[in-house]
């Protein structure tokens, strides 16, 4: 009977290591991805800063007379509405700068007063990562840019799912 029931509470506990051990890896694979995320979060935002900055970025604030393209606040708004999931938006984003089309916009008017982007040499891998930034959300806004969302569009935020 000792024997029995030692047996038994030794595959208890055997039970309960192996179940520890799987939530342990677990956890370190959450934080591993959660660290590889926040990593490519911030070369996102590297890398927006250095290929798209200076045309989307704060120079000319909302007056649209003194920039050369919209601000991506504005973009990631019209780009949101289309394609609310992160997977999606970032793959939209990374196909149009590869090859922009006109006929495939969400910014008809943005292209009448800018024209079309340049196709830009940045690598596809790079591009997704500023998709990415962009769509989390926390990026640059020229002054007036809520107050133009307001009357211009309904709207108060520009956040996913929102």
């Amino acid at each position: 009977m000792q024997t029995t029931l030692l047996l038994a509470v030794t595959d208890v506990i055997r039970v309960i290591m192996i179940n520890l051990i799987c939530l342990l890896l677990t956890a370190g694979l959450v934080l591993q991805t959660q660290a590889v995320l926040a990593s490519d979060d911030k070369a996102g935002e590297q890398l927006y800063k250095a290929h798209c900055a200076s045309c989307h970025g704060l120079s000319g604030g909302m007056d649209m007379s003194k920039r050369i393209a919209p601000p991506i606040a504005g973009v990631r708004r019209h780009y949101l509405d289309s394609y609310p999931d992160r997977d999606s938006f970032v793959m939209i984003i990374a196909d149009w700068v590869e090859n922009p089309d006109a006929g495939k916009s969400l910014m008809p008017g943005a292209i009448r007063r800018f024209n079309i982007m340049p196709r830009l040499t940045v690598d596809r891998q790079d591009v997704e990562k500023i998709a990415a930034y962009i769509y989390q959300g926390d990026i640059e806004k020229p002054a007036g840019f809520d107050e133009h969302e307001e009357r211009m569009h309904g709207r108060k935020h520009s956040k996913p799912g929102s």
